[in-house]
């Protein structure tokens, strides 16, 4: 009984580790490195379109859609790690987790 009872919390609590997660749609990006999300961030706030070009053309950062599915694999204060899978691949990008829909 008592490993019965021990095997279903472990059960429960794999679930709610495992609780599906999905992007949002409204202009948020993705990037390689953190340290490329952080760039990418100043230059918006900055209002400094270049800067962000230049993050976006060279794959550093890429637009992030509701129609990718994900899994969360770190989430921090602010910003997470996510796997986006597309195209029969996937990549992993950080993102604000504002992005990200639980």
């Amino acid at each position: 009984m008592k490993r019965a009872l021990a095997v279903m919390a472990v059960a429960s609590l794999w679930t709610l580790g495992a609780q599906a997660a999905s992007l949002k749609d409204g202009g948020y990006v993705g990037c390689v490195t953190e340290d490329y999300l952080d760039q990418f961030i100043s230059a918006a706030v900055g209002s400094d379109t270049k800067g962000m070009e230049f993050l976006m053309s060279g794959y550093k950062c890429v637009p992030l859609s509701s129609k990718f599915e994900i899994s969360v694999l770190d989430t921090g204060f602010t910003v997470s790690q996510v796997r986006v899978y597309a195209g029969g691949g996937a990549v992993e990008l950080w993102t604000v987790n504002e992005a990200i829909q639980r």
